[in-house]
């Protein structure tokens, strides 16, 4: 080791030089079993997809500091520098300008998601509404989403009047009043929330709208600086998935 190396690990405790934990953000729209909301604000937040990063950030001898965030804020942290990570994006191609994704030949990688989840219709009991997996017929008022979330501009791409909500709670009560005919979540997170509240006379239709993969994913900043730890972080994700994060099936 060269002499001023030498010099500086005496004066730097291994201690003291650690790396610094990774600013990592999780959208504060994402529910149980994801993230659970916790009522003290000062707790950080927990749920499977803490869990998984954490056990990856071990293997790769790092660690994280988890933020909720809204998902705009998110993209635009990412965007300026700010975050080092994001947990559960899915990738989009402007996103992809601001942020890193996990590539393969110039595509988002699904074998290094996070998990892969699906999209679903939940309705009244007595709702008119038909889906056949293409076409939703009947549809005559708005189709609630959680804000910010990529789901709402393909509804509107398919012609449908998206109405957002900041969250799961919301979007249901809304849903749940009349306020919109259905809302688009999710399938494991709806389902398991209609499990904690049976008085809502809500249910989801099948097929599947969609499924997704989700990715963590990096600023450009972090990348560029640490191009190591972000592939060793994603080399963990098929190692660790299916152990935090059970993807719905069809």
């Amino acid at each position: 080791m060269p002499r001023p190396s030498l010099a500086l690990a005496a004066l730097c405790p291994l201690s003291l030089c650690a790396a610094a934990p990774l600013q990592l953000a999780v959208s504060s729209a994402l529910t149980s079993p994801y993230v659970i909301e916790d009522p003290s604000p000062g707790n950080p937040p927990r749920g499977r997809a803490i869990e998984l990063a954490q056990a990856a950030l071990q293997r790769c001898d790092l660690q994280g500091r988890f933020l909720r965030q809204p998902g705009e804020r998110i993209v635009q942290n990412l965007a300026l520098n700010r975050l080092d990570g994001a947990l559960l994006l899915s990738y989009r191609d402007d996103r992809s300008r601001k942020m890193v994704f996990p590539l393969q030949d110039g595509l988002p990688d699904p074998a290094q998601r996070m998990t892969q989840l699906n999209y679903a219709f939940y309705v009244r009991n007595d709702s008119h509404l038909r889906w056949n997996g293409r076409w939703l017929g009947g549809m005559a008022g708005t189709v609630g989403v959680n804000q910010g979330w990529s789901i709402g501009r393909e509804l509107m791409a398919r012609g449908m009047e998206v109405e957002e909500s900041v969250g799961i709670a919301d979007n249901f009560a809304k849903l749940q009043a009349g306020r919109t005919d259905a809302y688009v979540l999710h399938q494991i997170a709806g389902d398991l929330y209609l499990s904690h509240h049976p008085e809502l006379q809500i249910h989801r239709m099948s097929p599947p709208l969609r499924s997704k993969p989700y990715y963590w994913v990096f600023s450009r900043g972090y990348a560029l600086q640490h191009p190591r730890q972000v592939a060793c972080l994603w080399r963990q994700m098929p190692r660790l998935r299916a152990r935090y994060l059970a993807e719905a099936s069809h």
